[in-house]
């Protein structure tokens, strides 16, 4: 039997979001798929996403029943995928058209076969128009100026273009490299409306190195339309130091007296500029200790020495790079020892549990032995990168949130030193955490059916106060919750929470005006397997204002910001015929759900520029000048023949449906996870000129979510 899921956001106590996407199913278990938000890249670029995580026994027959290629089927090799792990794998892209992508996969678990629609988002976007430039593509700066000076004291590199025919209006950092591993641009970079890339606000946090710069440019050729275009390796930023500290971990090994075997140390960890980088020993103690070391890695070498019992053997360590050299005393002790017992016992526990999504810490229960290094041996595919072992201890941990799914595991730990190896084995079980739930709702009373398709939706007709009762749940039955509020992110104060129960008395009114209420729902408070779900749930006071009253129905539009949507035309009583108009003016406020940080819940107001609403203002003026008091970015009057550059608008041509504009709500390329109210202005004169300071109203939300269909 089928069965479809709603799309509902899961917070763990680890701060783990996870995203239980609409499915459809042989059987109604609770088996989820995640794969990772959507990926940018360009013609001719290669590479494998990450492996899904999930919950629910393991999956495998992987297979891509479908790609589309903005909303149409398509048939391409671009995509495949492992079988086994369900990784998605990209390649031969230099002939994949230009669009966003969305990859439906289905694979079996436990012997049941489900699919997943649309659950692969891959962005394939244009090489940016020849002409484009970054002047300089190359800044040298020296690490101890990136530590000391102010960013106006930095150098910056200008995206230029090289004649006239090109209009660059938007420009993104899209990724930063450093070393050629991918890290993130916690305010590392930043550049203005300009096109000027600088050191951001925490380019402190910068390490030696070599930094490529990848940016996302919206251009415009002349007389065609604006594109939006990958300019690959823009900008290199060299950050140059000599070496700035050596560790090897551990830094210190014993020897026993005699062995024939050579005894090799851990490549260290260096800090500091890899041009011509070379390491060489700078001193040993005693000098007779026949020490060498791989001028390539750094790892060092004692080889077969009749040393006395008791020696220390301490090397220091010369570095070298292009900028400089650094002398490292004492980088590494090697101690000879009469006699390194062999591993005799070694053991952990034979089983060990762990509640779905919890954290992991255990230690080992039995050594005899010395001079131990620990590793795992055939670890589960489904485990690696989830749960990890300590090489000096062998303790074993895995993370909250893990993503590990039910089930029993094998687990096989070797532990060995110069005299041999032995391996312990223990079961891993995983079972299910009574607590993980995926929604509650409180209903409607507009007769929206079926009542989980919608929001959480009441609209009321007076000021007395409003009572609202969970209607449903997932929610294991035995299981107590706890239900709070979160003020912060909710559009109005008025209101209080049966914190056992979830009951919300709603205590506001003011006529034509939407709220909306963040409730939290926490089950397992203060255990290791803590869940949490923010759910919002909307009040629409419904009432004439200059004896017209508008109703949405739904009045809560739910929209995926990747494809956009648009809502039911409201029903108007006392607008005139054909002379009722309508558009948004003022007083637009987000609430960030599930967002990152730096969507930023707040009303646009001119000076403040670090919330999520001044953000979308200006991306919609790209270079130009940001002005937040204009209506502009979500009017329909003001861009008559160009709707498609609005974040949304009202649709005078629709009756006054709101549309919202696909791939407008992102910001930090993050899509939006929250909820947008704005107030609209109406006259009932027919004049265009008196809308903007027509009656007031807030009578639409829009709840912007990327698991909506």
């Amino acid at each position: 039997m089928t069965e479809t899921f709603l799309c509902t956001l899961i917070v763990l106590l680890s701060g783990m979001m996870v995203v239980s996407c609409s499915e459809e199913t042989v059987d109604s278990g609770k088996f989820q798929l995640y794969y990772s938000d959507v990926t940018d890249i360009g013609p001719s670029m290669s590479m494998t996403l990450y492996a899904p995580t999930y919950i629910g026994a393991k999956p495998y027959d992987f297979e891509i029943t479908r790609v589309m290629l903005d909303g149409a089927a398509v048939q391409t090799e671009s995509f495949g995928i492992d079988k086994e792990t369900g990784a998605i794998i990209i390649a031969n892209t230099s002939q994949l058209a230009i669009g966003n992508y969305a990859l439906s996969v289905a694979c079996k678990s436990a012997g049941k076969h489900y699919a997943f629609e649309d659950i692969v988002h891959v962005n394939m976007m244009r090489t940016v128009p020849e002409g484009i430039v970054a002047t300089p593509n190359k800044i040298d700066v020296k690490y101890e100026d990136v530590l000391s000076k102010s960013i106006s004291d930095l150098p910056t590199s200008a995206i230029t273009t090289d004649g006239n025919h090109i209009h660059i209006t938007k420009y993104v950092v899209a990724n930063v490299r450093h070393e050629g591993e991918l890290v993130e641009n916690d305010e590392l970079f930043a550049v203005s409306d300009a096109g000027v890339v600088s050191f951001g606000n925490k380019h402190q946090n910068l390490k030696p190195g070599k930094y490529v710069i990848d940016m996302k440019l919206t251009t415009a050729v002349v007389d065609a339309e604006s594109t939006e275009g990958l300019f690959a390796n823009a900008i290199e930023v060299n950050v140059a130091s000599k070496p700035l500290s050596l560790a090897y971990d551990p830094n210190f090994s014993k020897v026993e007296q005699g062995t024939e075997e050579p005894t090799k140390t851990v490549i260290p960890v260096m800090v500091g500029s890899r041009e011509g980088l070379k390491y060489s020993v700078k001193s040993v103690v005693p000098a007779n200790a026949p020490v060498s070391i791989d001028a390539t890695t750094g790892e060092l070498t004692l080889a077969k020495n009749s040393l006395a019992v008791g020696t220390e053997c301490k090397v220091a360590v010369t570095v070298t790079n292009a900028y400089g050299s650094t002398d490292f005393a004492q980088a590494y002790t090697f101690t000879i020892v009469p006699l390194i017992h062999a591993i005799t016992k070694f053991a952990y526990e034979p089983t060990v549990e762990l509640i779905e999504g919890a954290a992991l810490t255990q230690k080992v229960k039995a050594i005899a032995g010395d001079e131990v290094k620990y590793s795992f041996k055939d670890l589960p595919t489904a485990l690696v990168g989830k749960l990890n072992i300590n090489a000096q201890t062998g303790e074993i941990t895995a993370d909250k949130g893990n993503g590990i799914a039910q089930g029993n595991y094998t687990i096989n730990v070797v532990a060995e030193n110069p005299k041999g190896s032995m391996t312990a084995t223990f079961t891993l079980k995983v079972i299910k955490n009574k607590y993980l739930f995926t929604y509650v709702h409180w209903g409607n009373n507009i007769g929206l059916s079926p009542v989980r398709n919608y929001a959480s939706q009441y609209r009321i007709k007076s000021a007395a106060p409003l009572v609202m009762k969970v209607q449903s749940t997932d929610i294991q039955s035995g299981v107590e919750a706890e239900y709070s509020i979160d003020t912060k992110n909710s559009s109005t104060t008025d209101v209080t929470i049966d914190s056992h129960t979830g009951e919300i008395t709603f205590n506001k009114w003011q006529g034509g005006k939407v709220f909306m209420v963040l409730v939290v729902t926490t089950t397992g408070k203060g255990t290791s397997a803590e869940v949490t779900v923010k759910t919002p749930v909307f009040v629409h006071c419904s009432k004439a204002v200059k004896g017209v009253s508008v109703d949405y129905t739904p009045f809560v539009l739910q929209v995926n910001p990747r494809t956009g949507g648009i809502s039911n035309a409201p029903t108007v009583s006392g607008g005139k015929q054909g002379k009722f108009l309508m558009d948004y003016r003022r007083s637009f406020n987000y609430y960030n759900i599930g967002g990152p940080a730096s969507h930023v819940t707040g009303v646009l107001k001119g000076g403040v520029t670090n919330t999520f609403m001044y953000a979308m203002w200006k991306n919609y003026y790209g270079s130009a000048a940001v002005n937040a008091g204009a209506r502009k970015p979500v009017s329909y009057y003001d861009n008559q023949g160009a709707l498609n550059t609005t974040l949304c608008y009202v649709d005078a041509t629709k009756d006054c449906a709101v549309q919202v504009n696909a791939n407008k709500w992102i910001v930090d390329q993050e899509y939006a996870n929250g909820v947008f109210i704005g107030q609209m202005t109406f006259t009932n004169d027919g004049n265009v000129g008196s809308v903007a300071k027509g009656s007031q109203i807030f009578p639409l939300a829009i709840w912007f979510d990327t698991n909506f269909k």
